[in-house]
């Protein structure tokens, strides 16, 4: 049998140390992504292998050992034992993906980086700044340009390359500013043989150009090493397309960080006071986030964290009214929207997908062209949001492609180099053997075979294998995260919970029971998985019925005092209390609306078996003039201070609004809504048009800009130079005035030397 191995390779410098104090070295890791696409298998470390790791070698040198092996795979694959099918078997590997953050891709592609002119790793978008902000220039920022490849990537270099054998530099700049082409592995020889071209025409005036390239290209030929990156040799591998974009660093740590900077230092030190008490009351039900502190975010909010932009994308837009302009509050809807499309790790309609997630897209851009028409020249990162699309057309859902398994897989890289053996002085030799050990360990535990002494394969007894699924403390060593066996429907019931008669609740209204005594409970499993509790939002569908969402308002199970009617009793009840799906959008939050049913109980009871998933609703608080009126006493270390804070108090309980920002089963809500509710609208017909006009406008802008600064430049020269005058001639009346004493001096001494001779 032969198998073909899919390893995507993730590079990047880490500190090896725990402390503040920076010990680089340069780690590259993999994961094995023939796995199953659930987001539980990509989010555990115990998945994530080690590679390699170097204080010196940079990550070209890296990859030049990792192709040989690679491509060696494909002409002699590795042979190894086959678990399922007892036979042996052969494994060729292939490079599917270069997950990294943008510069290391940018490196990785053999790219001068998001500041050169052509600023996009993967096509030939950008240019002068006379191009960028031309009418035809400006729109081509907007979508994908002409593709790079490996190949022309290749020549280029070899163009570099053979130009640096003339010795002229500024030819070799003239071609990385013209192609954006730059690579550091190519730029290390173009240096010496830069160095050797200027010394052979200095010592030999005569000889020919073509003889000192020709003498060069041999001299160059016979080094060992690779003399241009890597990447572009391995089987299969165009690191110039296979670099996905990655949603950490270019979403949440770059397109939602330029709306929070461009929100929060827009406002007063009240606004940063009331949005902190907004954001404090945001009902994290149906959020997968992590509890709120509104006032630290503010407080440092030039120092946040992925986990904080997360909570900030899928909330900000219910609290920034009355604080920021349109085009502001439209960014932040557009981003909202676009992160709540991304975060997803199964595509079911990739054609109906892609077209909502290219509207979604081109809104956020020209959102950002409202606001700042400058950004998407500055800021790379807003320019590859054109390429989400290909890249999960090519590669699939753009989550699993994301790095943030790589990046907490570095805390267990600096344990092992925190414990590593110093007095060696071989710190990747020693860290790479604790990993082959607990590699090994992994391999055991999950029932790996490996080669007896007999000449047999064998693997470790049930016993052994049962500590990985049996021993937290095993499981957290290791990164194995257990998945939770879920039982749907199951209740689970409060303890020291009270027996209520059935006449007393809700579910009384509008269902007849003769059942009388009932418990309460605290939450259900929904069919999803989710955990709902009393207060959470659902959707439910009941047998032959459309769908509903309501809020739980009790969830109630049969009691009886002895087990002699066990087998009567009836079915756990869940009562729900209804609200009204409306027919058309909010008006400023482009959402879906919720009402209060107003007629009959306002309730109906529904089973265990038929609650659909939960969802985040927050309460419109816009329309209602919800303000923070309410008070309440500080916690701290779980006592009430004396301290109070303010939070907002609800105007009523009846209208509020689905939060289609949220991250949690986003696309089962989009699939359970009518269409009309959640489709995309572009924000403008003829987007060439719109992007032709930000353009004059930026023209006009950018040229007065410049004007200023050149004045500036100006009135700082003709400054320099009058502080450089004064303080000559300061210098000078000083010289004046040093000669002046020390000829006093002189005189002073020559009249006392016959006092002093008198003396004697």
């Amino acid at each position: 049998d032969l198998y073909d191995v899919f390893i995507p390779l993730w590079a990047d410098d880490v500190s090896g140390n725990k402390s503040k104090q920076y010990n680089k070295h340069i780690n590259m890791y993999s994961v094995n992504s023939n796995l199953p696409g659930q987001l539980h298998q990509w989010q555990m470390k115990y998945f994530v292998q080690f590679v390699s790791t170097s204080p010196n070698a940079t990550s070209p040198e890296q990859f030049s050992a990792l192709k040989d092996m690679i491509n060696d795979t494909h002409q002699h694959p590795v042979i190894c034992y086959n678990a399922e099918t007892r036979r042996m078997c052969g494994v060729r590997l292939h490079v599917p993906t270069l997950p990294a953050d943008n510069p290391q891709q940018a490196e990785e592609a053999c790219h001068a980086g998001g500041n050169a002119n052509l600023l996009c790793r993967k096509c030939d978008a950008g240019g002068t700044y006379e191009e960028t902000e031309s009418d035809e220039g400006y729109h081509a920022l907007y979508g994908v340009g002409i593709a790079r490849s490996a190949v022309q990537t290749r020549e280029q270099l070899t163009l570099q390359l053979k130009a640096a054998t003339l010795g002229v530099k500024s030819e070799i700049t003239q071609m990385q500013r013209a192609t954006g082409t730059k690579d550091k592995v190519a730029q290390y020889w173009i240096d010496i043989l830069l160095e050797k071209s200027i010394k052979m025409k200095k010592d030999n005036p005569n000889m020919p150009a073509d003889e000192i390239t020709a003498t060069l290209e041999t001299w160059l030929d016979n080094q060992p090493g690779d003399k241009i990156n890597p990447l572009l040799d391995i089987a299969d591998l165009d690191p110039t397309q296979d670099t996905p974009v990655e949603i950490l660093h270019t979403i949440l740590l770059g397109v939602v960080k330029y709306v929070w900077h461009m929100f929060h230092t827009s406002l007063s030190i009240e606004q940063k006071n009331l949005f902190v008490v907004r954001l404090q009351s945001t009902d994290l039900d149906g959020l997968t986030v992590p509890p709120l502190r509104a006032a630290y975010m503010m407080q440092y909010n030039n120092n946040l964290i992925g986990k904080h932009f997360k909570t900030l994308m899928q909330t900000m837009s219910f609290h920034v009214h009355d604080m920021v302009t349109p085009a502001q509050f439209q960014l932040i809807q557009s981003v909202g929207e676009l992160g709540a499309m991304l975060w997803i790790h199964e595509i079911n309609d990739l054609e109906s997908y892609l077209k909502d997630l290219e509207i979604i897209i081109g809104n956020t851009l020209d959102a950002f062209a409202a606001v700042d028409p400058a950004k998407i020249i500055n800021k790379v990162k807003i320019h590859l949001l054109n390429h989400i699309v290909p890249d999960i057309r090519k590669f699939g859902p753009i989550i699993r492609n994301s790095t943030e398994v790589f990046e907490c897989f570095n805390a267990i890289f600096r344990m092992c180099s925190v414990f590593s053996n110093v007095l060696r002085r071989a710190p990747s030799h020693d860290i790479a053997c604790q990993f082959a050990g607990m590699d090994r360990v992994k391999h055991i535990l999950s029932g790996g075979y490996w080669v007896h002494s007999s000449g047999q394969w064998v693997q470790a007894g049930p016993r052994v294998q049962e500590v990985l699924t049996n021993q937290p403390i095993i499981q957290r060593h290791l990164g194995w995260i257990p998945k939770e066996a879920i039982k749907i429907g199951t209740f689970h019931l409060i303890k020291k919970t009270q027996t209520v008669l059935w006449s007393t609740t809700k579910a009384a209204l509008v269902l007849e029971q003769d059942w009388r005594f009932w418990h309460n409970n605290i939450s259900v499993i929904a069919k999803s998985g989710d955990c709902c509790k009393i207060g959470s939002w659902v959707a439910v569908q009941k047998k032959l019925s459309t769908f509903h969402i309501g809020r739980i308002a009790e969830l109630l199970s049969p009691f009886s005092p002895t087990t002699n009617f066990a087998s009567e009793r009836p079915d756990n009840v869940i009562t729900i209390e209804d609200f009204i799906l409306g027919p058309i959008r909010h008006p400023q939050f482009n959402m879906p609306v919720l009402h209060k049913q107003e007629l009959g109980a306002g309730y109906f009871t529904v089973n265990s078996s038929e609650i659909l998933f939960q969802l985040s609703v927050q309460h419109d608080c816009r329309s209602m003039h919800c303000s923070a009126t309410g008070t309440r006493a500080v916690i701290q270390e779980h006592e009430a201070t004396e301290r109070t804070t303010h939070y907002i108090e609800h105007v009523d309980d009846k209208r509020f609004v689905i939060n289609m920002h949220s991250l949690h089963n986003a696309n089962l809500i989009r699939a359970l809504l009518p269409h009309n509710l959640t489709e995309p609208k572009p924000l403008h017909s003829d987007r060439e048009r719109w992007h032709h006009r930000i353009a004059a406008d930026l023209q006009r802008t950018q040229r007065e800009k410049r004007e200023r600064t050149q004045e500036k430049r100006k009135r700082t020269v003709k400054e320099n130079q009058r502080q450089k005058e004064a303080q000559q001639a300061q210098m000078q009346v000083v010289d004046q005035d040093g000669s002046s004493e020390e000829s006093e001096e002189q005189g002073e001494i020559f009249a006392l030397q016959p006092v002093n001779k008198r003396k004697r």
